[in-house]
């Protein structure tokens, strides 16, 4: 069953927070739920008003391909980051770990990272590396997905995943702050059937917990 753990990494054991020297002030936050194919954590969101300092400090690193602006509002500044080949540490880990960073940011001396992991025994697995890689991490905080099967609620791993995923990336929120699509790479399947999986559990969630029968049926559908 998939957990969701927060870990504290001290700045300069990031690249990224190394890089920018986060511990001076600079407020950075992940893009995360944005697919990023064979990369790993390109995109994150600066204060406007430091811009151009980041720019200027990430095109002067040697960790550091290339380097460009997506997006800009008056408050924050949206950077897509190339990381050179030589960037290992915590970004390697990353990568190679199957955990899905919900959120994370660094301001000050520490970076946060709120992560999804598929089974309980991976954050250990994930803890291990980070340790014997010379890392720091800190545990801040542990615990299961919302919805459990002897909820009564009738959903399947597979729906309950769906559901807890679309949550947490601000599915639901007005505006949405992501897509089907980007939730969909995220389980490897279309973005028509991860749609269906959704309908689907939230058809069972909802006559669950008010007390209605569905009018159609749900269990006619195969959720894989």
């Amino acid at each position: 069953m998939s957990t969701i753990a927060r870990f504290a990494i001290p700045a300069d054991q990031f690249a990224l927070g190394d890089v920018l020297e986060v511990r001076r002030g600079i407020r950075v936050r992940l893009e995360s739920m944005i697919p990023t194919g064979e990369a790993t954590i390109p995109y994150f969101w600066v204060p406007t008003d430091d811009a151009d300092a980041v720019d200027e400090a990430l095109r002067a690193s040697e960790l550091v391909d290339d380097v460009r602006i997506l997006d800009q509002t008056d408050t924050e500044t949206l950077f897509r980051v190339d990381w050179s080949r030589a960037v290992d540490g915590l970004v390697d880990i990353i990568e190679q770990s199957e955990a899905v960073i919900l959120e994370a940011q660094g301001e000050g001396d520490d970076w946060s990272f709120r992560m999804r992991f598929p089974e309980q025994e991976d954050i250990s697995e994930f803890y291990q590396t980070c340790v014997d890689a010379g890392l720091s991490p800190r545990l801040e905080e542990i615990n299961n997905p919302r919805w459990q099967n002897d909820d009564g609620f009738g959903l399947t791993d597979a729906q309950r995943d769906a559901l807890v995923t679309a949550l947490d990336a601000g599915y639901f929120a007005v505006p949405r702050k992501t897509t089907l699509q980007e939730l969909a790479e995220q389980f490897d399947i279309s973005d028509t059937a991860f749609s269906q999986r959704l309908r689907r559990g939230l058809t069972k969630l909802l006559s669950s917990t008010m007390g209605e029968e569905p009018r159609l049926s749900v269990e006619a559908e195969d959720d894989d």
